[in-house]
């Protein structure tokens, strides 16, 4: 059975947090203490309330040197002037299951512009993934690529023969060559192989024995 990488399979797991009444200076060396550049907010019952970033953190540095400049945002100002988490954080936090696949984790990152999503498990904050954890995805051996390829796709749904298509992978890229019988076949493949987790690009010389693309001529009933 084939298995798509998930949040889960990625994400770091051993969440640091704090609460929603942490000062400003605790939050910060929160961040120093664990070289991280966020942390999510545990809610006043169970939950996630928010996150902190070092972008939240970094609006009291840039209210204090530009004092003479009136402020636009209303809540920019309320950041800038935060003592605790609660007010610093960015509310409500974005988060997903661990079973969101990595593709559903990269469109919902750049859709709302952020860099990491919480995890959770029900009510519970099961880690944090952010965009480099995405990316290990890509990480994975050309060895790993080839038998995804294989057992996910070749053998499961496209040829009757499947020693009639050769499958190579260097750097990620997977190149098919050989015969299948039907054209529709070709384009097929492509699709479903560049779905496959670790794969960065398809070189599909595929041929076929017959093009079953192009619509027969019928005949012309009055």
């Amino acid at each position: 059975m084939s298995h798509l990488l998930t949040v889960a399979d990625v994400m770091t797991k051993d969440v640091v947090t704090v609460a929603e009444d942490t000062p400003f200076k605790a939050v910060a060396a929160v961040l120093a203490e664990h070289h991280i550049s966020a942390v999510p907010v545990r809610g006043v019952s169970r939950g996630v309330a928010g996150v902190v970033s070092e972008t939240d953190l970094l609006r009291k540095e840039q209210y204090q040197r530009t004092t003479r400049r009136p402020w636009r945002h209303r809540k920019t100002r309320a950041k800038a002037d935060a003592l605790t988490a609660h007010l610093l954080m960015t509310s409500p936090a974005v988060t997903v299951e661990g079973g969101c696949t990595l593709d559903e984790a990269a469109r919902l990152m750049a859709a709302r512009e952020i860099t990491r999503l919480v995890v959770m498990d029900g009510d519970e904050i099961a880690g944090i993934v952010t965009r480099s954890d995405l990316l290990r995805a890509f990480l994975v051996p050309d060895k790993e690529i080839l038998a995804r390829v294989r057992r996910d796709v070749v053998d499961r749904h496209l040829w009757d023969d499947p020693f009639a298509v050769q499958v190579t992978v260097l750097e990620g890229v997977v190149t098919l060559t050989g015969q299948v019988d039907k054209r529709s076949t070709v384009s097929f493949a492509e699709n479903l192989i560049a779905g496959v987790d670790g794969v960065v690009g398809v070189q599909n010389e595929l041929t076929w024995r017959f093009d079953d693309t192009t619509r027969a001529t019928g005949a012309t009933f009055y």
